[in-house]
């Protein structure tokens, strides 16, 4: 413990003696002098080589801190990045051992030359990334390091064919503006910092890419896919369960009056669902949409059901009592014999006799259920299979 105070001692003493005598301490004259010297005959609209013909390697890394937003409805999606450029500027390069160890100074960014880049597919208007501190830190080695980050928000064509179950490609293309690729080599780190997804979506896979042609600049691609289990939820599994709800109606007598009202409460509810998918997708969808899809045909379906129910409601009302013509014999026997009891008074016995039932016309009144059976089970299965038909696709 005592030993530990002593070189604490020490050290403080030593730390003194340093700032007294001045040793090799940088003052703000110096620093002063140094930035004034090597700014003298700057030209910021020159590049920093001294031999022109050299091209300037800026090394490019970017990061996310939050995908912000993904619009289907406008196909914008917006992201809060930032950027990380260094290069090398040749006329900013010092001895430190020759300027009172002096490893870097800030200058101001009109004094200096250093990269115009910009958003290339904005959603807005075109802007080029700002120095928000007005200021770059160049080391001795003539290394500048630039850090813009921003809100970038750019359009984005979106495939929602198989929405909720959709993957999305979303390009971020950023150019520099005056100078050609012999001019400029942007050397892009592929790894992109920070990646996190949304409650609604996850980031699969980001790429830094070069761009085509003689375009200079990076595409910086993002491959999102959707979380379906809200829109599963919330939508699909209601829209199921209502499909099969749906068909139910064969199984309510024709008798109680209320086939029609049930018919037409499901198709309002396939109305109120469609309403809300349209204004969550964009208006010019190039491809049909299979949840769309889906729901329209599911409302064909009740549009027929309920046709069929008035149909039904009709002939029974209007030709109960009509035999059915497509019957030849127009008579229906009941499945089960009629038991007959009769009495003996002289033999004081009871005899149970069993008698075969008696045909009567097969008329609509008495066929309407027989009807509703066949119905029903023709939509169950047309309804299965057209369900498993759809997440086949979807899942594909």
């Amino acid at each position: 413990m005592l030993y530990i105070r002593y070189l604490l001692i020490v050290d403080f003493i030593f730390l003194c003696m340093k700032g007294s005598f001045g040793g090799d301490g940088t003052t703000a004259e110096n620093v002063t002098s140094l930035r004034k010297a090597l700014l003298k005959d700057y030209d910021p609209y020159l590049r920093p080589r001294r031999l022109q013909e050299d091209p300037v390697i800026i090394n490019a890394s970017f990061g996310v801190s939050r995908l912000h937003d993904l619009n289907e409805k406008e196909r914008k999606i917006s992201i809060l990045g930032y950027f990380r450029f260094s290069w090398i500027d040749e006329f900013l390069v010092w001895d430190k051992d020759k300027h009172q160890n002096i490893s870097d100074i800030v200058v101001k960014t009109d004094d200096i030359w250093w990269p115009t880049i910009g958003l290339g597919n904005p959603i807005a208007d075109f802007e080029t990334m700002k120095n928000t501190y007005g200021i770059f830190q160049v080391s001795f080695s003539g290394v500048i390091t630039w850090s813009p980050g921003a809100l970038f928000s750019v359009m984005c064509d979106m495939k929602l064919q198989k929405f909720p179950f959709d993957t999305q490609t979303c390009d971020f293309v950023f150019v520099v503006l005056g100078y050609t690729k012999k001019d400029i080599v942007i050397n892009a780190n592929p790894d992109i910092l920070n990646v996190q997804g949304t409650t609604e979506w996850d980031i699969l896979e980001t790429k830094i890419l070069e761009l085509p042609g003689g375009s200079n600049g990076l595409n910086i691609r993002f491959t999102l896919r959707r979380k379906p289990y809200f829109v599963l939820l919330t939508v699909t599994m209601p829209l199921t369960l209502l499909s099969i709800l749906n068909i139910f109606v064969f199984l309510i007598p024709v008798e109680s009056g209320e086939k029609t009202s049930y018919a037409i409460s499901t198709f309002l509810a396939y109305s109120i669902y469609l309403s809300v998918m349209g204004s969550s997708l964009p208006d010019d969808a190039e491809s049909i949409v299979y949840m769309t899809l889906y729901i329209e045909i599911m409302m064909f379906l009740s549009v027929l059901i309920m046709a069929l129910v008035i149909i039904q409601i009709r002939l029974v009302f209007y030709h109960g009592d009509d035999p059915l013509p497509c019957c030849p014999e127009n008579s229906v026997t009941n499945e089960e014999d009629t038991d007959v009891i009769s009495i003996d008074l002289n033999d004081k016995s009871i005899r149970k006799e069993n008698e075969p039932s008696k045909s009567k016309k097969r008329t609509w009144s008495n066929s309407m259920a027989m009807i509703d059976r066949i119905l029903f089970a023709f939509f169950f299965l047309a309804l299965c299979t057209f369900n498993i038909i759809f997440f086949t696709l979807m899942l594909r």
